[in-house]
């Protein structure tokens, strides 16, 4: 497998044309939030750019958002009929080329492509990272089965993807895991298990305590989803700070949020540590 370079530098020109078209997808975004009266939030590296940096942390390439699952559901389904001429969304319940959990919200006409994607067959273009919130299970040990179900059908669901994931380990191991990897990828092949089987046991198994409206909520699909729960009822109502030369929407509790993703997030990570997308692939179509 090759070397990815995640922390490869952009050419400024290049990442400057990319966060202007974001920040615009952004407020189509937050528009039609407005008109069906949905709520956003930025999450992780987005709302630490806003919170340190007052925009875009240096050297990101994408812009990540939050909203509750059932304020989720609504956006995904009206996209189409209020910008369709501009913006598609992307699961792997609309595409079933689509091996990955996390849902975009892609302009069209565009294209970004990145070595961590380059095997997926769907159309990938400029997006916004949009991430459903849903209870977590009342119990300690509920929550816990719960996290490891979602973590393994997110790291099975990008297996039926890919056979070469991002390995964090060397020598021995390595080969191990990228074996298993690779063994699992033709696997699904063979058993024609499809992104679509995979993403919907992924969402069952998300969603399975939304009924109970349970204290705590998070996004799951991370080893850590269950780190940065947090509470339901200090999210709302939203606040609204600066980034960039617009403001964007971040939680009430949104130095919690960033606490228990980050810990001490004021604090620069070293230059190994600042991780992109690594696209090889960027056009921004008539943009």
């Amino acid at each position: 497998m090759k070397n990815i370079e995640r922390n490869k530098p952009y050419d400024p020109e290049v990442l400057d044309k990319l966060h202007r078209l974001q920040i615009e997808m952004l407020k189509d975004l937050a528009e039609i939030c407005r008109k069906y009266d949905l709520q956003y939030f930025a999450v992780f590296g987005t709302a630490l750019g806003a919170v340190r940096h007052k925009g875009f942390i240096p050297w990101d390439d994408d812009i990540d958002v939050g909203m509750m699952r059932d304020d989720y559901e609504i956006f995904i389904r009206v996209v189409e009929k209020e910008m369709g001429d501009k913006y598609q969304m992307l699961t792997p319940e609309i595409d079933d080329r689509y091996a990955c959990n996390v849902t975009k919200f892609q302009r069209k006409g565009t294209k970004f492509i990145s070595h961590l994607s380059e095997k997926l067959e769907c159309e990938q273009c400029i997006f916004i990272d949009i991430f459903p919130f849903d209870c977590v299970a009342p119990t300690n040990r509920k929550a816990k089965k719960q996290q490891l179900v979602t973590l393994f059908l997110d790291r099975l669901l990008y297996l039926c993807g890919t056979a070469y994931p991002i390995i964090p380990y060397t020598g021995i191991k390595h080969r191990i895991a990228a074996n298993i990897c690779w063994c699992v990828h033709y696997a699904t092949k063979i058993l024609k298990i499809s992104p679509r089987k995979v993403y919907r046991l992924f969402e069952k198994e998300s969603t399975r305590y939304n009924y109970l409206k349970t204290e705590m909520v998070t996004t799951f699909g991370e080893a850590i989803s269950l780190k940065y729960r947090i509470q339901a009822n200090k999210m709302l109502p939203v606040k609204e700070i600066p980034f960039e030369n617009v403001t964007i929407k971040v939680l009430n509790n949104n130095i919690e949020h960033l606490e228990k993703t980050y810990g001490n997030y004021m604090k620069m990570p070293p230059v190994e540590q600042r991780v992109n997308h690594a696209p090889y692939i960027i056009d921004f179509g008539d943009n």
